[in-house]
């Protein structure tokens, strides 16, 4: 059974008021809508989360890095059965870091969520971007 249209215009709200939170550098926001077992990585070697003060130590430190100015997220397919969705997005991070210049990360995002009943939880993400050494149409670096 797929997700109907308006469950998935819910977990479509969920990724809104999930950067609109991080965007705002609200901690408590972003709780709302992550689980408190969250896990996931991020595309820093060392991002990686395996419960709640994971994240929140995450979180934190990204905001103490840099201000994020948006966050985009297209071509998002949504797949999901009863109480869980799965997707996959592009995502483009837009941001600035003290005395520099705007930046842009353009990676790709998943996540898994989870409907409590009552709305959409994140319980599972991950953002990387491709790997820039690995030419298009090759499955392995150098070939």
């Amino acid at each position: 059974m797929a997700l109907t249209n308006a469950q998935e215009a819910e977990v479509k709200e969920t990724m809104q008021q999930y950067v609109m939170a991080y965007r705002n550098k609200d901690v408590k926001g972003l709780l709302a809508v992550f689980s408190p077992g969250i896990c996931g990585f991020g595309s820093g070697p060392d991002e990686v989360v395996q419960n709640i003060n994971d994240f929140i130590r995450q979180i934190t430190r990204d905001m103490s890095q840099a201000t994020v100015n948006a966050v985009d997220f297209s071509d998002t397919v949504i797949f999901g059965e009863g109480r869980v969705a799965w997707l996959m997005t592009e995502t483009v991070i837009t941001f600035t870091l003290p005395g520099a210049k705007k930046q842009t990360m353009h990676g790709r995002s998943t996540m898994v969520m989870r409907n409590t009943g009552s709305r959409w939880k994140i319980e599972q993400y991950h953002f990387s971007m491709p790997y820039g050494g690995q030419s298009s149409g090759q499955s392995f670096p150098g070939a």
